[in-house]
């Protein structure tokens, strides 16, 4: 079960900081503007029994509108302990901004797995996966070299570019 909070309510919380913010939105969501201090964990890619939620008492889940933070609350509710306490923030960061709240804008420096423990979360852990599916693609490449030419140099180009793809996500 979770309630709503209005974003004084979480303003007063942030300031203490008595509260972990997970904000729900899509990367290019995010990244256009932001509550100060919030955890990005989109909606659509989060397995949220992967956050690190532990020895934290007020967890607040925040978007758009409102709708989305819903969602994460009902996703995460049965997994909780008794001693949190779940929120969703009412009216999401247009409320926030219509409270004359600030916000943050342009792309965010911190990862996007930031407070979880999630091995391969897109795409701060991109490189780890970029490089071992070029890892992976030399061995292919090694065990067919045998079969034809031409069919190993495309695997040759193929993990080339992802494990160049992996060291520049660094």
């Amino acid at each position: 079960m979770f309630n709503e909070i209005t974003p004084q309510t979480l303003n007063e919380w942030m300031s203490a900081s008595d509260v972990i913010l997970i904000d729900v939105r899509e990367p290019n969501e995010f990244d256009h503007e932001r509550i100060k201090g919030a955890v990005h964990a989109p909606l659509s890619t989060v397995a949220f029994d992967q956050l690190n939620l532990k020895d934290k008492k007020r967890i607040v889940f925040q978007c758009r509108s409102g709708k989305r933070s819903q969602l994460a609350c009902d996703k995460i509710a049965d997994d909780i302990s008794d001693e949190m306490e779940l929120y969703s923030l009412e009216g999401g960061i247009l409320a926030w901004k219509e409270a004359g709240l600030p916000v943050l804008s342009g792309k965010a420096t911190a990862p996007i797995c930031q407070g979880m423990k999630c091995p391969l979360s897109f795409p701060t852990c991109l490189h780890r996966l970029c490089f071992m599916a070029g890892i992976s693609i030399f061995i292919i490449m090694a065990l067919t070299a045998t079969v034809s030419t031409n069919f190993v140099w495309g695997f040759v180009a193929l993990a080339l570019t992802l494990m160049g793809a992996a060291f520049k996500a660094k």
